[in-house]
């Protein structure tokens, strides 16, 4: 068959006959073209994901008190999934931070103690030592700092091996005993050894159970079922031996395991008979069959462990009244054990003797405690067993129970009662949840003379706390400990649209953020806790100063110091002296030792000049010397002091003949007992000049010369604005920073007797923000041979670190932060050990700068360094609204080994005596409700968090200011507009609200302002906003007097819960079950009319509308992308345009933008995985392509953008957006979990992803870097893009390698002659770094060049993200 057809050809139309296979041959040929190109264009791109850990969950399962450095420390260990924090109890009853571990690389399924005290006290070694250690540690505590960073290597010392070790066990079935080894250096570190199970047990969930035996020498570990481990472990004399050779002993000396048919529900060790101490009794408690059975297995200590089995295959079975166990408590007399139930407990005896006999007790039931959640009774946690003396515990032991609701109960046995059980009491209500963590302690505070028991609970959906029980008294909170789990929701600051200026919505103006040159990063605010203790809580990272002692004074204080003149005595009890510049005066405070009481001290009595503002001050020795504008002073513990006036010591110039009197000093520094001091002529800008006054302290006992001659050493031509002062190869030097009038800083560097160096230093930079100003403050710091350190404060908040060579005075180094807008004031911490600090107060607000001890980086020569922000914290505000700082100064740390000193802190008149926290961590800040907080919003509209609230079971909405925490909310009925409890739609019971937002409804010029809130009962709520002030306030709408009023304006029903909703210019989109709707207001009838639907395959949990784009987030099918767009009969329809490939148990989604002209979709699931979708276009079927997939510990509920990262963060510089060294994003993508853990998400590039890959490979198949769970398997060959998870990269095994400096292990460079496959990862890995930056990097560069590189990529992909 033919056709004939036209065609033009040339111009001209011509006719051609075709037949059909040649028609069918050039249409087919099209559609292969036509799918060639497709597939060709719609390949999914290759990125990877970084996810870091951001914040760690808070959630503590164990608190386990042990011996871990000696018997004179009072350790607890805090353990929870993926952390150990071993705290200790102080002799003020405080709990501080010792040491943390958190690399374990995987879970902690359970965790025991081992280690006998007995055997430790009876060690000669110990007994030998113990004298000299004690003297040892008493000296180094209160060395002043020398100013120079510890070395890298800090030998051990040569102490006795611990009392104790903590036993843990990871879910690789790894056993690891962990304790901790003092160094040299003062400080502490963890050592460890591990112990793999049996092949057989690691497939059934090895760890499940874990007991050890009284005396520490035997242990069992037990599966789910089927199968235990029972493992003899070495004697403290074999430990010992091991000990000599190297640091981590071997523990377990032989092993069995123990194969049943059963499911095992509790195991633990009796205690034997005083007098059998050779006899090992362990209890089984198994279901075999549908019923519960007691198994006892029973050996002597010298008898093979291969010969262990069970007394009686059939075992004893418990009663079938009675339930399964929540709690096996061994008591250590007479063999025999306590069963908790939920309903009653029983107390067993005669188990060895073959007839198990039960005595039931606790069969009332007590009432709920208001911190009870659910319906049911609340259930046995916990117990506890409290120090008592030796007498005691020979007949009698005492037991502590607690319920999940707070109540506590106390038992006590006598072994020597007919009855038993002698005592069984409610001791009182802890004022928090209890979950399975709780200890007991002896509370040793000396202080207020107070004694008891000292309870440590972790906290089970609250903060948990420290909880003093005196006797015949209820318990008493003493210290709170922070808990932000369960987690429900959170929300940042980040604003991304915003709203236009001058906009008036509801007759309310909106608040605008000040344009400053300075950024102000996003805050976090999450929603945590359940019932009474529930709450918002704001986190927040940085250095805790704990308030302990508050004090107001009569006036504003511009700077202070803490002088100590007895630094160098040994008695704690000696008061803290605070010079105070008031004004044009001085004011001297004295502070009682134990803190009692602080009294202000008269002139006549303190031997210093109180009439002049002091310049400076510091100890030296049993000296105090004192410099004011107008005299220097020097005073003695126990002599007169001295004072030299101004007018006094400086005379007429006789070789220029200028009159100095009427002189001031501005300026001063002290070191060494000399005072170099600055004096300005009166009514001169430029005449200053610099002094020297020599007071001859070289030892404590030597006179003070009453009239010494003062030096001066050169007259100053331009302004000098800050001094310091430091030794430079062994000579003492002055060193100033000045202005000149060309506008340059000057920094002068001047010996005793030598002439002196002027540096000019380089103002001009391309970012203006970073530009160096003039210094107002200046730090001297030695970190290295041949270069010294200058730590710089300007006028405009940068702090500018300079290193500068030691014979030629070049600067060879300059590294510059931004901080803050207001003059930066840096001060040295004098008070450390090892190491060295700075503080730097700037904007109202107090920074710590902690200095790194390694070499300096190759790449830029300079000393790098660390900005944490100091957060002041109050036990008993959790909500505490940071006080505004002026001035902060360490004081002198105690005697008793402390391991952080305390502060001073200045805030306006108030003086603040602080804890400071030994490290950097999370500083949490809890805004109580007082009910349990389901949904949070952060409206810029309102400046207020909008928190969604289930008060005593009733849902409604409560607005809390941010900055107060004050919830500033109040319901109005809708037609009398009245104050009411509850909103209208509100207050149902089991009521929650699902979701909750902003929405701007415009209708032509005209613009409102909604809430909308979408509860489990099929409501949808449109809110109403007024703000008003308080009667008294005349219309003020300041923070402290504002009230936000709402009440319901309208209402959408349904047969079905709502699940999300969100909110389009014109109108809502809502899903309600697997129904999507979308309603518009009709403003001609003045009502809400539906204009299209569609259903869903699955309830909608989560709706985005951009564009008139549709992405909707179902709870068993993924993503769905649909499009709304206007139908051809008038309205709206909803059309499917993508779908993902695989059905998942959605949680929530995140769009990112600006990858590809696409945008990338993160979808969280319940599998604990997440996963980056890509839309495809122009497909035949277009779909969403998975990019990557990680696999995290927990699963992420809710995502949020965010620009958190601190103002130094690189990302704010415009000097940075604008350089391709390093791909920046508008914002972070931030996960949390329900545990509490923050997560931060970062979309890589392929090459960036191939280098990250590559040293993740190496990490993962190194014992140093991964000792718990690193792989035997040899490296790939080439980087392997499949599965979609190997696209994930774990930034937390990056930042081991990154604070390990492991990077020369992995690659083979510390290796002294290098192997053919060092050689290999070598080049492999240059060639992927150049790949990365793009032949930017050196091409013939030495190896240090390009670790040195591959370290700074490092620490910009895993910088602080808050």
């Amino acid at each position: 068959m033919a056709l004939a057809t036209n065609i033009l050809v040339n111009g001209e139309w011509t006719t051609r006959t075709f037949d059909v296979n040649s028609i069918l041959r050039h249409h087919d040929q099209q559609d292969k073209d036509a799918a060639s190109t497709i597939e060709e264009l719609e390949v999914a791109p290759k990125l990877g994901l970084l996810t870091q850990t951001v914040i760690r969950s808070p959630l503590v399962h164990w608190i386990l008190p042990a011996r871990l450095r000696d018997n004179s420390k009072h350790d607890v260990a805090f353990i929870g999934d993926g952390f150990v924090q071993i705290k200790e109890l102080r002799a003020d009853g405080i709990l501080w931070d010792v040491l943390r571990k958190d690399d374990f690389g995987a879970r902690i399924r359970n965790a025991r103690v081992i280690g006998s005290i007995k055997d430790y006290e009876t060690d000669p070694d110990v007994l030998n030592t113990s004298t000299h250690v004690k003297a040892e540690s008493i000296n180094e505590d209160v060395q002043m700092s020398d100013g120079s960073v510890s070395e890298d290597f800090t030998p051990r010392v040569a102490l006795p091996l611990p009392p104790q070790w903590l036993l843990l066990q990871l879910d690789t079935g790894d056993s690891v005993f962990l304790t901790i080894n003092r160094l040299k250096n003062g400080k502490t570190e963890f050592i460890h050894s591990k112990h793999r199970v049996s092949k057989p047990m690691l497939k059934l969930q090895p760890g499940m159970h874990l007991a050890v035996d009284p005396s520490s020498r035997f242990m069992v570990v037990g599966c789910s079922e089927g199968v235990f481990a029972i493992y003899s472990l070495c004697s403290r004399d074999n430990l010992k031996q091991q000990h000599m050779s190297t640091s981590s002993p071997k523990h377990v000396m032989s092993e069995t395991q123990i194969f049943h048919n059963g499911v095992i529900l509790k195991m633990e060790f009796l205690y034997p008979a005083p007098n059998d101490d050779q006899h090992v009794i362990l209890l089984v408690l198994a279901i075999i069959k549908g019923k519960i059975r007691m198994l006892l297995y029973e050996w002597d200590t010298k008898h093979d462990l291969k010969e262990v089995t069970a007394r009686s295959s059939k075992g004893y079975m418990l009663e079938k009244t009675r339930q399964v166990p929540l709690l096996l408590i061994p008591l250590t007399i007479k063999s025999s054990f306590i069963l908790v139930y939920d309903t009653s407990m029983t107390v067993c005896q005669g188990i060895i003797e073959g007839s198990p006999k039960m005595a039931y007790f606790h069969d009332r039931v007590d009432e709920p405690t208001p911190l009870h959640h659910g319906l049911g009774r609340p259930l046995w946690t916990a117990w506890a067993r409290p120090s008592r003396l030796e007498s005691h515990k020979v007949t009698r032991d005492d037991l502590f129970i607690a319920r999940e609701d707070g109540l506590v109960k106390f038992l006590e046995i006598d072994s020597e009662d007919d009855d038993f059980l002698t005592a069984d009491n409610n001791v009182g209500q802890l004022g928090t949840n209890c979950g399975t963590a709780l200890a007991s302690l002896d509370y040793p505070n000396k202080k207020d003379n107070r004694s008891g028991d000292l309870f440590i609970v972790g906290g089970d959906a609250s903060s948990g706390g420290t909880y003093l029980l005196q006797a015949r008294k209820i318990p008493v909170l003493t210290e709170p400990i922070p808990n932000w789990s369960p987690a429900h929701d959170f929300v940042t600051t980040y604003k991304f649209q915003p709203t236009p200026v001058g906009l008036v919505v509801n007759g309310v103006a909106p608040r605008q953020d000040v344009d400053l040159i300075v950024p102000k990063p996003d805050r976090i605010f999450a929603c945590v806790g359940k019932g009474s203790q529930g709450g918002v809580t704001e986190l927040r990272n940085g250095y805790e100063a704990n308030i302990g002692l508050e004090v107001d004074y009569e006036s504003v204080i511009m700077d202070a110091w803490a002088l100590s003149p007895s630094v160098d005595m040994s008695d704690d009890i000696e008061p803290h002296v605070f010079l105070l510049s008031v004004g044009d005066r001085t004011a001297m405070l004295q502070l009682a030792g134990d803190a009692s009481e602080i009294i202000e001290l008269e002139e006549d009595a303190t031997k210093l000049d109180l009439t002049n503002r002091t310049v400076t001050a510091i100890t030296c020795g049993q000296y105090i010397i004192q410099v004011t504008e107008q005299s220097i002073v020097v005073a003695h513990i126990s002599t007169e002091g001295h004072l030299y006036r101004l007018e006094d010591i400086l005379r007429v110039d006789q070789e220029s003949g200028i009159e100095r009197s009427g002189s001031k000093i501005e300026n001063a520094a002290i070191q060494d007992g000399f005072v170099f001091f600055i004096t300005r002529l009166p009514n001169s800008n430029q005449s200053a000049f610099l002094h020297i006054l020599d007071l001859q302290l070289v030892t404590n006992d030597m006179e003070v010369d009453t009239e010494p001659t003062v030096q001066t050493l050169y007259h100053i031509e331009h302004d000098i604005s800050a001094i310091t002062t430091g030794s430079i190869m062994g000579c003492l030097f002055v060193v100033m920073a000045g202005w000149s009038r060309d506008g340059f800083v000057v920094l002068t560097f001047q010996s005793l007797d030598g002439p002196r160096r002027d540096v000019v230093t380089n103002t001009s930079s391309r970012d203006k923000s970073s530009r160096l100003d003039t210094i107002t403050s200046i730090a001297f710091l030695s970190h290295a041979a041949g270069v010294f350190s200058l730590v710089c404060g300007t006028r405009r908040g940068m702090v500018t670190v300079f290193g500068i060579s030691e014979t030629t005075f070049d600067i060879v180094s300059t590294n510059s932060k931004r901080i803050g807008d207001t003059p930066a004031r840096v001060s040295k911490d004098g008070f450390l050990s090892s190491g060295y600090s700075v503080f730097v107060s700037c904007d109202s607000k107090a920074y710590v700068l902690t200095f790194e001890a390694r070499r300096p980086c190759a790449l830029t020569q300079s000393l790098s360094f660390r900005i944490d922000q100091i957060w002041l914290s109050d036990a008993l505000k959790p909500g505490l609204q940071q006080p505004k700082i002026n001035s902060i100064v360490r004081m002198r740390p105690p005697q008793t080994g402390s391991l952080s000193g305390s502060l001073l802190v200045i805030s306006g008149s108030q003086l603040l005596i602080t804890s400071l926290s030994a490290n950097a961590k999370l500083v949490p800040r809890h805004m109580a409700l007082g009910g349990t907080p389901t949904r949070i919003l952060y409206s810029h509209h309102l400046n207020a968090l909008v928190v969604a609230t289930s008060l005593a079971g009733k849902s409604t909405l409560l607005f809390i200011d941010p900055t107060t925490g004050q919830d500033i909310s109040q319901p109005l009925d809708e037609k009398t507009k009245e104050d009411v409890p509850f909103a209208s739609g509100l207050g149902n019971t089991n009521e929650r609200i699902f979701r909750l937002f902003e929405w701007f409804l415009t209708k032509g010029s005209r613009i409102w302002y909604f809430i909308i809130a979408a509860t489990s009962t099929s409501r949808l709520l449109i809110i109403s906003i007024e703000e008003r002030a308080p009667p008294g306030q005349n219309g003020s709408h300041l923070a402290e007097g504002r009230q936000i009023c709402y009440y319901t304006r309208h209402k959408f029903k349904s047969n079905d819960p709502v699940y999300s909703a969100t909110g389009l210019s014109e109108g809502l989109l809502w899903g309600a079950g697997a129904k999507l709707s979308y309603d518009v207001l009709d403003l001609d009838e003045k009502k809400f009319k539906r204009v299209a639907t569609y259903d869903l395959p699955s309830p909608a949990t989560d709706i985005i509308c951009e564009n008139g784009t549709i992405y909707a987030l179902t709870s068993c099918h993924s993503l769905e992308i649909l499009k709304l767009e206007p139908s051809l009969f008038g309205g709206f329809r909803i059309i499917r345009t993508h779908g993902d490939q695989l059905a998942r148990a959605s949680l929530h989604q995140l769009r990112l933008d600006n990858f590809f002209q696409r945008p990338i979709h993160l979808v969280s699931d319940k599998l604990c995985s997440v996963v980056g979708l890509w839309p495809t276009h122009n497909a035949k079927a277009d779909t969403l392509e998975p990019v990557f997939e990680a696999a995290l510990h927990s699963s992420i509920i809710r995502f949020r953008s965010g620009q958190c990262r601190p103002i130094w963060d690189p990302t704010w510089s415009e000097n940075f957006k604008t350089s391709a060294s390093y791909p920046v994003t508008q914002c972070d993508a931030l996960g949390l979990s329900v545990t509490g853990s923050l997560i931060h998400f970062a979309i890589l590039d392929f090459k960036t992803w191939r280098l990250l890959r590559f040293l993740m490979d190496l990490a993962t198949r190194s014992k140093d870097v991964c000792e718990f769970t690193y792989r035997n398997d040899p490296m790939p060959l080439d980087t392997m893009t499949e599965p979609n998870t190997m696209m994930h990269i774990d930034g937390d095994v990056l930042k081991t390698i990154l604070r390990e400096r492991g990077l020369e292990a992995l690659l083979g460079c510390d290796i002294e002659q290098a192997t053919e496959d060092s050689r290999r990862t070598f080049k492999r890995f240059t060639t992927l770094l150049e790949d990365v930056h793009e032949g930017a990097l050196q091409k013939d560069g030495a190896a240090e060049y390009f670790i040195d590189q591959a370290y700074a990529d490092l620490e910009f992909y895993l910088r602080p993200v808050i």
